[in-house]
């Protein structure tokens, strides 16, 4: 597995742009941007002399000073761009403040490349007018557009210098009142994830180039380091035959929905189902015929429940889904369209099932009506498919609480699945 470009790797190559913009400094005269003296041929005063040559010190003393505080900030903001506790934030959303004090430039545009991987669309900005941030550009269109096709970094001399045919390509520019001296773009994979472009730079470092490369790299590491670290997060939580939520993943979940219910005095209903006659199933097909019905069963509750709904396996042959703010009745309906989809869909030897169709079975719970803790809504949900279990299969129903006669309201009375359920997973059999 790629290895995750942790800050440790990150932080070293922020301070090669410490090193190389000091070493910039120290070759250079003056700041760019700034006029310089001219030297005249005739003798000057020396008092003269004496003055001009404090004022071009005293521009690199505060030039020197603005870059130095930077560069005392650069190891934090390096950690900050790869942090994963929350902390860091938008990766995206903290280039312009470090740009702007590199270049002090009146105009930076921020763009990021769109799902279509050939557009580029305004994500942030400095310099620009209100109406013009809606703007988007195109690979190999235009300064920003060929910076992002060609994943290369140009300044104004780059653009100058290529051939009349590319340079009217390049002035293809998405506004005319865009101003693109110096652009870079931003990638990450081998994919270019956005494009800087800066205008009207008041501070021109030698290596300009190198420069905004080496800020636009680190912002790419950041994207990627976060990405892959999404990546293996996302697959903790995956069952790995069904790529549902895995149940560890579904028991964090429901410990958070459920504080999250109580405190928003909302309701959460979870549905809690397991093929029926699945042992059978496998016998008579064969284990890798019941993991492929398995893979189905996953595949059809996908596609049955609503965004923000959280489907997961919860063991074996059982599966659970959490309906948040979705009271009972609602949430039976979402139950009973799940059952029904199973049995309508074909299976692949579903014949030889004692019904003669792969179906479900399963049991609806709500919090707080039924119950007020994970255990006690598990529970409570568990009954209401031993109910279905009894009643014959291919049947959902909802909780109903047991009196102390030990009836229950409309119901025959039900009997507690704890003892049938050996670690709360496998029903087999049933």
């Amino acid at each position: 597995m790629q290895e995750i470009l942790k800050p440790e790797i990150l932080i070293p190559a922020g301070a090669g742009i410490a090193g190389l913009i000091i070493g910039f400094l120290v070759r250079r005269p003056a700041s760019g941007g700034v006029p310089q003296r001219v030297v005249q041929r005739a003798p000057l005063d020396p008092e003269d002399e004496m003055r001009g040559l404090r004022r071009n010190l005293q521009m690199v003393q505060n030039e020197y000073s603005e870059l130095s505080q930077f560069l005392m900030t650069l190891p934090d903001w390096v950690r900050e761009l790869n942090s994963n506790d929350g902390r860091g934030g938008d990766a995206w959303q903290r280039i312009i403040n470090t740009i702007e004090r590199l270049f002090k430039a009146e105009q930076i545009l921020v763009f990021k490349t769109g799902a279509d991987a050939q557009t580029l669309t305004l994500f942030d900005s400095k310099g620009i007018a209100t109406e013009q941030k809606r703007l988007f550009a195109t690979f190999g269109k235009g300064r920003i557009g060929w910076v992002a096709q060609q994943q290369i970094a140009m300044d104004e001399s780059d653009f100058k210098t290529k051939t009349p045919n590319i340079r009217g390509s390049l002035d293809e520019q998405a506004d005319p009142r865009l101003r693109t001296d110096l652009c870079a773009p931003v990638v990450a994979g081998n994919q270019t994830r956005g494009v800087i472009s800066l205008g009207g730079l008041l501070r021109r470092p030698k290596e300009e180039k190198k420069i905004l490369r080496m800020v636009t790299d680190l912002l790419g590491l950041s994207i990627q380091n976060r990405e892959l670290v999404a990546k293996i997060q996302d697959s903790a939580h995956r069952d790995g035959l069904t790529g549902l939520n895995n149940k560890r993943y579904f028991t964090k979940e429901l410990a958070d929905m459920l504080l999250r219910s109580q405190k928003e005095q909302s309701q959460l209903s979870l549905f809690i189902f397991d093929i029926d006659h699945f042992k059978k199933y496998n016998d008579s097909n064969g284990h890798l015929q019941g993991d492929e019905c398995l893979k189905l069963t996953g595949r059809l509750i996908r596609s049955s429940v609503r965004k923000g709904d959280v489907p997961a396996r919860y063991g074996g042959e059982e599966f659970v889904v959490l309906l948040p703010n979705t009271d009972k009745a609602t949430a039976l309906k979402i139950a009973e369209k799940i059952r029904h989809t199973v049995e309508v869909t074909p299976y692949p030897d579903e014949h030889k099932q004692p019904s003669g169709k792969v179906t479900i079975s399963g049991g609806v719970a709500s919090c707080p009506e039924d119950a007020q803790d994970s255990a006690g809504l598990i529970r409570c949900a568990d009954e209401a498919l031993y109910e279905g279990k009894k009643k014959g299969r291919n049947k959902v129903f909802a909780y109903r609480a047991t009196y102390l006669s030990g009836e229950q309201e409309g119901q025959e009375n039900r009997t507690t699945m704890d003892a049938h359920r050996p670690g709360g997973s496998d029903v087999q059999g049933q």
